[in-house]
């Protein structure tokens, strides 16, 4: 077992060790940093020489297999990104910083339980351990009104989608009589199940893992969240979070939709439903956060419209997208926290002349918006490709045909950005140094995310080799 949970482990080893030195108020920030880059980093070897372990533990409720152990994988780099490049904290008060990382090690921890989650039980208390740290996490920028304010008001919708989602739990209890993924499927495979009581709960509960998501219509805490939190916390937000919300969803909607073709329906409609809205209202948006906050809800629709695909073909899509979607939003929001530097918040008006004052982050920028928008040759093209095409193949057509016409629209507001990067006026004395660390690393992920649409076989035939289609299944 300890083979097979080693990333917990090592998170949770991580998360005492930070939390022994937290006790003990003599950590300084460099320190607590410096400490979290070699955690994380540990965490990401662990999870990588872990990546060939399977099991079922914990009476059937916790399942480690290759779905599992992938994510696990992506989370834990996505953990190092955010340490190596979320940095500095400016917007966090000084006394807080070391519990920042106690509380960025304590949400890992509740991912990777997520990321194994099968059974209702374990997905309530890992969704919890996640959602209370990000809670904390959000409030953390105390020099502002909007922050504390913004932290309750994802407390309370939390809450609310936590109870939704308990209420469903109950419903589908009654229905099969069992908390586990395996026996829910089982049940609706028999057709002894009652039907009547299924599609209500699972609706309920797929309620909750929007919210983890930030799609519609549960969206509501994410642009306040993205624009009131500090820099970092904004990064951990729209990279390495979702890939939880994404993992536990994705697994229980390709158990049940074989068997529950409304279940499929109605998650197609919130798809659309999640990327049309979000790509309208980013219209309306100054703030760059809250541009990128509605952005990540209409991104969230693609991804669902990927999970109601057919066959070996969601799997693959689902999974090549999130590798994707992590290293987009890693560039964007490094680049987000670069200009920070400068003054408060970034704003349009920000990006003002960016490619004479820094030439890589304007085309870092370019590179990432023009692949979030699915634009050819890059990877977030060939990403879109597989959900969309996923989709098509199980005969949801006109949703695709919705999802492309939402790409395009997309691609409108994120030219705002590269407008102003390349074409707008210079501020005077506005000139924007890259830190060693992040120069390095946005050059590092700008070329994977162009290599990726150019040569996205060597993700594709790794990821077709952890055969997920048959390890998700019971």
């Amino acid at each position: 077992m300890i083979m097979q949970m080693l990333p917990e482990w090592t998170t949770l080893g991580s998360l005492l060790i930070l939390f022994g030195l937290t006790l003990s108020n003599k950590l300084g920030e460099r320190t607590a940093r410096l400490a979290a880059l070699i955690l994380t980093a540990l965490v990401a070897v662990a999870a990588f020489a872990a990546t060939s372990q399977q099991g079922i533990l914990f009476a059937n409720s916790y399942r480690i297999d290759s779905y599992s152990q992938f994510f696990k994988l992506l989370m834990a780099i996505g953990l190092f990104a955010n340490a190596l490049l979320g940095w500095p904290l400016r917007s966090i008060p000084k006394v807080q910083r070391t519990e920042y990382y106690f509380l960025f090690f304590a949400a890992g921890l509740g991912m990777m339980l997520l990321a194994s989650a099968y059974s209702f039980l374990v997905l309530y208390v890992a969704m919890e351990l996640l959602s209370y740290s990000m809670y904390t996490l959000v409030g953390m920028r105390r020099a502002r009104t909007e922050s504390i304010e913004s932290s309750v008001k994802y407390l309370i919708i939390g809450a609310s989608a936590s109870a939704i989602g308990l209420f469903g739990v109950s419903y589908i209890y009654g229905a099969t009589g069992s908390l586990n993924f395996g026996a829910v499927a089982s049940q609706l495979a028999s057709a002894s199940a009652n039907h009547v009581l299924l599609l209500p709960g699972l609706v309920l509960v797929l309620s909750s893992f929007l919210f983890k998501l930030a799609a519609f219509p549960f969206h509501a805490w994410a642009p306040d969240a993205y624009e009131s939190s500090a820099s970092p916390v904004a990064m951990f937000l729209a990279s390495v979070s979702k890939l939880a919300g994404i993992a536990v969803l994705f697994r229980l909607v390709y158990l049940v939709k074989p068997y529950l073709p409304e279940f499929e329906f109605v998650v197609g409609l919130l798809a659309l439903a999640s990327m049309t809205f979000g790509n309208l209202v980013a219209f309306r948006q100054t703030s760059v956060k809250r541009l990128f906050a509605y952005s990540s809800i209409a991104q969230a629709g693609y991804l669902m419209l990927g999970m109601i695909g057919l066959g070996a073909s969601a799997p693959e899509a689902v999974v090549f997208y999130s590798v994707i979607y992590l290293l987009m939003n890693l560039v964007i929001f490094t680049v987000v926290l670069e200009l920070e530097r400068e003054g408060e918040d970034p704003r349009l008006q920000s990006f003002q002349g960016l490619y004479r004052r820094n030439a890589l982050m304007a085309m870092a920028l370019l590179v990432s918006l023009f692949s979030l928008a699915g634009v050819p040759p890059l990877a977030g093209f060939f990403g879109k490709w597989l959900l969309f095409s996923s989709a098509a193949t199980a005969g949801h057509v006109w949703f695709v045909v919705i999802a492309i016409c939402n790409s395009v629209l997309s691609l409108y507001y994120y030219l705002f950005l590269v407008k102003a990067a390349y074409y707008g006026e210079v501020p005077e004395g506005s000139a924007v140094e890259t830190r060693g660390g992040p120069r390095v690393a946005i050059l590092f992920v700008t070329l994977a995310i162009t290599f990726l649409g150019i040569y996205p076989r060597i993700l594709t035939e790794y990821i077709g080799s952890l055969n997920l289609s048959r390890t998700m299944l019971p």
